[in-house]
């Protein structure tokens, strides 16, 4: 059986709750790497009307 994925899942009128874990590396409270971000990002936005 497949795993589904985000796109697989019609949220189209509905309620959804989503965890996203930003786990960046820091330096001087700043973050060193803002890839995990950016891909997050992109997968929050498939949420948003």
């Amino acid at each position: 059986m497949r795993t589904k994925t985000i796109t697989d899942i019609d949220v189209a009128g509905k309620k959804a709750l989503v965890r996203v874990d930003f786990n960046v590396p820091l330096s001087s409270k700043n973050p060193n790497d803002n890839i995990t971000v950016t891909d997050d990002t992109a997968s929050a936005r498939h949420y948003l009307p």
